[in-house]
Parts: structure tokens; sequence; C-alpha cells
């Protein structure tokens, strides 16, 4: 399956520089996925908000670029796949019964994402997951909720690019703000 990505970047007047090297890796400490080029998936919106959360409050001018994913080249889809959570709920297990989780503990994901890498077991060229924004948009399925289960319909939802060879699909290019886009 082949996404659209969306990359959210400080806009330090390189357009030429960032569609030619990007999408750009994040190294961050509280990267959730761990290390990677992180892109949206689909939806702009949440790039835009990204930008004007990260960038916008601090007085700085922000820029987003696009490129297709390709989602068929090994991704541990924390998102779409059942076994793929399944897989990750099992090693949260293992990790527990070995006590290197003790189960008082949060399970943070790029902890267990970076153990695995290190220790070679984690053969994946990107990763999907979802998140969920503080106003959860529920869709219930039975009237007055008698049976209590919901679908929960606005997770934003990002791909964490551990390999661009193969992932990523060029062009990577510059479509906000505006007047860096051509095409409009």
């Amino acid at each position: 399956m082949i996404v659209t990505g969306y990359q959210t970047l400080e806009d330090r007047d390189n357009i030429d520089h960032v569609e030619t090297v990007g999408p750009f890796p994040c190294s961050r400490g509280d990267a959730w996925l761990s290390n990677g080029c992180y892109l949206w998936d689909t939806n702009m919106k949440w790039a835009i908000e990204w930008g004007q959360n990260s960038f916008g409050k601090k007085g700085k001018e922000f820029i987003i670029a696009t490129c297709g994913i390709d989602l068929s080249k090994k991704c541990f889809d924390l998102f779409g796949s059942v076994a793929d959570k399944v897989e990750f709920m099992k090693i949260v297990e293992v990790f527990k019964q070995s006590g290197k989780l003790k189960p008082h503990h949060r399970v943070i994901v790029a902890n267990i994402i970076r153990f695995m890498e290190n220790k070679n077991i984690f053969p994946y060229k990107s990763i999907r997951a979802a998140d969920y924004p503080s106003e959860q948009k529920k869709y219930y399925y039975s009237v007055n909720n008698e049976r209590g289960e919901y679908s929960i319909m606005n997770q934003r939802v990002q791909v964490c690019v551990k390999h661009k060879k193969g992932v990523i699909l060029p062009p990577f290019r510059v479509i906000f703000p505006d007047k860096y886009n051509d095409q409009l």
C-alpha cells in the first residue's frame, strides 16, 4: 500500500536542499517510535497543526513537504495490521516475564523498538502507528451505548521511516506554505 506522507520542517530558506535530501530523520530522545524520518500519513492537517505547535508558537516559520511512502516494504504496522499489533504485545509480555519491564512500569514503544534493533530482531524499514488526540471522536455501535463498544475515527497516524531506500517514493517536494507551491 502506498500512502501520501507529509513532513513538517522549520523553514530555513533552503527549499532546494530540502527537496534534494529530504525527508529528514528525527533523532530526539523523545521520538515516540524511535529514530527515523517522521511523516504524517495522508492528512496534511496534522502536519500543519504540528508546525503551528512546534514552530509557530516559538515565532518560527515552517514548511511541509510531501512524498509517497511504500508501506509494502517491511512496515511494522501498529495501526493497520492486527498481526503486527499481536507481535508487539507478545514482545512486551516477554519483557515483563524476563523482568526487563516491571508490571507497574509504562510500556514505552520507542524503548521496545530500540531494544529490538539493538538485538537485530527488528527487520522493518518503517513503522506506522497512531496516537489518540485528547478530543477523541467516538462512534458507537448501539443506541444509547448499551454495548459500550465504539470506534475512534480521528487517530493521528504517523510513519517513521527507518530506511528510506525503496520506501520513500520521490519526488519529495515542498507544498506549504503556498508561496513554495507552484502547483496552486
